[in-house]
């Protein structure tokens, strides 16, 4: 692990139809926001991106709720990203939407990854993220 670089928060990096950016929140926590579609293209890039963020953060928050496709790859980038919190004691926590939560209803279902119960009735419904994005971005 190593100590992220400042510059690199509130910057986004774009991985074959997927976009990440991370921003500083109160008190050591780390709040990654994702966009477009996972997969087994980009979902590597996807876990590196993170492992690069957490250096020194007590809480990670990663929020999946604009995400259009979220393949198994995306699954297993999850599963690397409770590994590395694991061993570093960092508390975190998965924001998702509907495409997301189906899948890991099956990839998951011991339910080991740390999901945020829906805060949004936009959660449950049949909404696509991009329904989503203007409650999101805070243009409500």
């Amino acid at each position: 692990m190593f100590r992220p670089d400042p510059r690199s928060f509130d910057q986004c990096e774009h991985h074959h139809r997927a976009s990440f950016t991370a921003s500083h929140r109160h008190g050591s926590t780390v709040l990654v926001t994702v966009e477009g579609e996972i997969d087994a293209t980009n979902s590597r890039a996807l876990a590196t991106y993170v492992e690069g963020q957490v250096a020194g953060t007590r809480r990670l928050v990663i929020d999946l709720r604009l995400v259009d496709f979220f393949g198994s790859a995306g699954f297993a980038a999850l599963h690397y990203i409770n590994v590395i919190c694991s061993r570093n004691g960092i508390d975190w926590q998965v924001r998702c939407g509907r495409q997301v939560r189906r899948l890991l209803a099956i990839c998951d279902s011991a339910q080991e990854l740390p999901l945020e119960k829906p805060r949004s009735v936009l959660d449950e419904v049949r909404a696509s993220a991009g329904d989503r994005e203007l409650l999101i971005s805070g243009n409500n």
